[in-house]
This record gives structure tokens, sequence and C-alpha cells, in this order.
């Protein structure tokens, strides 16, 4: 396993991270790495939605032309017209 060391650790954060630590009764290195995974699992998560987002946008983009601001009501008039 890798190590990690943090240079000028926020005292406030390193005394609540503790807490946490003993409020579930394991270990500050474990506390850390349950925080940390969860931390990155949630970025993986929204990244993984904002890359979805792209694609049906993308595919939303494609199947529907812009209408030259010309709304639909209009359109269907003018096709009864000709």
């Amino acid at each position: 396993m890798a190590t990690l060391y943090v240079r000028n650790f926020p005292d406030q954060l390193y005394a609540s991270v503790q807490e946490l630590a003993k409020d579930a009764d394991i270990s500050l290195r474990a506390e850390v790495i349950e925080l940390v995974t969860d931390a990155v699992a949630r970025q993986q998560q929204l990244r993984r939605r904002r890359e979805a987002m792209a694609r049906i946008k993308s595919r939303y983009d494609r199947f529907h032309a812009p209408t030259d601001g010309k709304d639909t009501l209009a359109m269907l008039r003018e096709d009864r017209e000709r």
C-alpha cells in the first residue's frame, strides 16, 4: 500500500476526523480511508452523470434540429397554407 503524507492539515479538521473515528470505534487511519473512499466515489459518480447528460444532450441536439425560431403552431399553419 502507498503512504500518504499531508502537510499543513488544518487542526480543526484533524480533530473532527479523530472524533468521527472515535464515534465509529475505528482507527484514525481507517476513518481517513473511509472518508476519502466515499469522496472519490461521489466524484466519480458525478463525473459519470455529467458524461451521461452530455451524451443525452448530444443525441437530443442531433435529432431535434433548430426551427429557426418558429414555433410548431406557425409551422403547421405554414404547411396548411400550401
